[in-house]
């Protein structure tokens, strides 16, 4: 079956925002046995769109949009439907009644200009959006199921999981599709295609995808069949290849995320943590609080970024700070142990760099860091070179601080929580 999902927003082929309803779209697909055949970006103009409606129910069964349902005078998807399909808009009082009901919930008065977005394409079938107060679209043109939903991730989201996805999987009854997803850390994409030679051949029935990110490869698996039980069991296979051949660099599988992989291992050894950064700005410690249930792993961080901090709230020895530079491995060491002794944490990771785009030397470039560790049996750092962006540098930074702490954790504990705590 084709399908075609269509973005709209000027937003999105600008660059000002992240177009994530893709990939959303696309992964839910999976789950009623589809996967979208072309993907269309298209600006605020309503010719354009209407050209894009024209292209997509000519080649494709299924279309599903997001984007310009908004109450604003560049949200004009209801009216090129209306135009290019020949429905005459129709004000759907239930749908005006909603939309006020969302604006009473928040304690407002709605605006006059939302009552556009109750202005519903003749025949076409609401869909109703708890989140937000746009309603969706959903009609029929020939033998295409069109589906317009508003740009809002969560909104589209919601959309898709209660409306989209089982409406298209009534409509495509047996066949199963699904995905499995093995995320690792370390070793780049290139390396891992070295690792995973033969594995197509070997599993003929799988498709393997890798997709690189700051934090890492990820490595897809995707299947389908009507038979269900087959289709877990060469999955599971599949997976456990992949998880052996890509080695200890696994850090999840499916949505799980390096923060979570670190926070279980913290609670398997009833340990606690701590942080000290410096270029990354707190984003370490961020993505630690950012996993549910952190308080019972984490004690805090400290985020120390001159010379005089390092040695007020971390106690990093100023003779090492003039022999060696804020940016060394010996001042990565002790500000990771100043963190556990002064947190009172079983272990603590630091970060120091040059995130740029100034302030590199030939001795020391933009991009380098240094990621310290620290534990009651010692203190330890490693070097790194990262590329890119401030932005990339301090990402990719925090991320394989975090790996650190895994890797440390998952070699093996010796020590204990501290006794005392301050």
């Amino acid at each position: 079956m084709v399908t075609e999902i269509i973005t709209i927003g000027s937003e999105l082929l600008r660059g000002l925002v992240r177009n994530t309803n893709i990939d959303l779209i696309s992964g839910l697909l999976a789950e009623a046995g589809l996967k979208p055949t072309y993907h269309t970006t298209v600006g605020d103009e309503a010719e354009f769109i209407a050209e894009a409606f024209r292209t997509a129910v000519h080649r494709a069964e299924t279309v599903i949009t997001t984007g310009g349902l908004g109450p604003t005078s560049d949200d004009i998807t209801r009216k090129v439907i209306a135009t290019v399909f020949r429905r005459r808009l129709i004000l759907d009082r239930e749908a005006l009644d909603g939309i006020r009901a969302r604006f009473k919930d928040r304690g407002l008065e709605m605006p006059p200009i939302n009552e556009a977005q109750a202005l519903i394409p003749r025949g076409a079938n609401v869909i109703a959006n708890s989140r937000g107060t746009a309603p969706g679209l959903h009609f029929t043109h020939v033998k295409t199921e069109c589906f317009a939903l508003p740009g809002v991730p969560s909104e589209a989201e919601e959309m898709l999981r209660g409306y989209v996805i089982p409406f298209l999987k009534r409509r495509n009854p047996g066949l199963v599709s699904a995905i499995r997803v093995v995320r690792t850390i370390g070793v780049s994409e290139s390396a891992l295609a070295e690792r995973l030679q033969g594995f197509e051949r070997e599993e003929p029935e799988l498709k393997l995808g890798t997709i690189a990110r700051a934090s890492g490869v990820d490595l897809h698996l995707s299947a389908s069949s009507v038979d269900a039980m087959w289709l877990q069991g060469v999955l599971d296979r599949g997976e456990r290849k992949l998880i052996g051949r890509a080695g200890a660099s696994v850090y999840a599988l499916g949505s799980g995320t390096l923060s979570e992989a670190v926070g279980e291992a913290l609670l398997q050894h009833g340990l606690t943590i701590a942080t000290a950064e410096s270029f990354t700005g707190g984003s370490v410690g961020a993505a630690l609080v950012a996993t549910a249930g952190s308080s019972r792993y984490y004690r805090g961080g400290v985020i120390a970024y001159s010379n005089e901090s390092k040695e007020k709230l971390l106690g990093v020895s100023a003779e090492t700070l003039r022999r060696f530079g804020a940016v060394s491995a010996e001042v990565a060491r002790e500000m990771a142990r100043g963190a556990r002794e002064r947190l009172g944490a079983a272990c603590s990771v630091s970060t120091t760099g040059i995130a740029g785009p100034d302030g590199g030397t030939a001795e020391k470039p933009v991009g380098l860091a240094y990621i310290g560790y620290s534990t009651p049996e010692g203190d330890l750092s490693e070097r790194y070179a990262f590329g890119g962006s401030r932005a990339d540098i301090v990402t990719r930074a925090s991320f394989f601080a975090l790996d650190l702490v895994r890797r440390s954790l998952r070699a093996g504990v010796s020590w204990s929580e501290p006794s005392s705590r301050s």
